[in-house]
């Protein structure tokens, strides 16, 4: 037992500092990255709000509000996680940290809560005007919606690790990354009703993440039966499970020749 918690300890120490030095990042970087990350679900918030498309009474902003904070959860560490893979594997950066005893899953769960943390300044600014426009629950239960952001954080960070490490550049990879974000958000009930999307859609919307994120977020507003808000967790956590393995499957130290920008 004693040896188990030693274990533990240890890969909480080392995914700490590997955590901790990329958050100097923040220094520099930090400022373009709430207004980048704030723009696109800023947008989609005010537009829902003023557009009547058929969603009548407060449900239109609750998923207005909901959907804009569960896409920029999602999608801002999947982005942010991407393009930091491909610009350390450009400059040959993974070569330094394959010198240290850390293993490739501590490596990106300590990116991830990088790509998070980044998130987290534009998410509470939609979180706030939102709340200025809606009447939700959402105060109430700040508790559970931390715990479907960040869960939500993860459940396509894998896949962004995936994407930089497959990129042959850091381009290919930042477009990769913009390329996959409108379809796991448009095309999943994040900011409309299930039945308002195409038949297609709502069979292929059960696959994707953001369709869970979005209903355990509209959960924690008060909108909806709060009995699915653990479930949606657990199937949240699966996709988190499934793409941080593709990750680290992935995950390659040293660039090589077939590898090579």
């Amino acid at each position: 037992m004693s040896n188990q918690v030693k274990r533990i300890k240890r890969a909480l120490y080392e995914t700490y500092f590997l955590f901790l030095g990329r958050c100097y990042n923040l220094r520099l970087q930090w400022f373009w990255y709430v207004v980048m990350l704030s723009i696109s679900p800023l947008s989609y918030l005010f537009f829902l709000l003023f557009y009547n498309n058929g969603i009548q009474g407060n449900e239109l902003g609750i998923y207005a509000f909901s959907g804009s904070i569960a896409a920029s959860a999602v999608t801002s560490a999947m982005l942010s996680l991407g393009q930091t893979i491909g610009g350390l594997r450009e400059g040959n950066a993974m070569e330094f940290y394959s010198t240290l005893p850390i293993s490739k899953l501590r490596f990106i769960f300590a990116l991830s809560l990088e790509g998070i943390l980044f998130s987290l300044p534009s998410s509470l600014i939609v979180f706030i005007m939102g709340s200025l426009f809606l009447e939700t629950d959402a105060l109430a239960r700040i508790p559970y919606l931390l715990i479907a952001y960040f869960v939500s954080a993860f459940s396509l960070a894998g896949v962004g690790a995936f994407i930089g490490f497959s990129g042959k550049t850091p381009q290919s990879v930042s477009l990769a990354t913009q390329v996959i974000s409108p379809f796991i958000v448009l095309f999943a009930p994040v900011y409309l009703p299930i039945e308002k999307l195409p038949f297609f859609f709502q069979f292929t919307s059960r696959f994707i993440p953001t369709t869970y994120s979005a209903r355990a977020m509209r959960v924690t507003m008060g909108y909806g039966d709060f009995s699915t808000f653990w479930i949606d967790i657990l199937i949240l956590l699966g996709f988190s499970v499934l793409c941080l393995y593709g990750a680290v499957r992935k995950a390659k130290w040293r660039v090589t020749s077939s590898d090579a920008y």
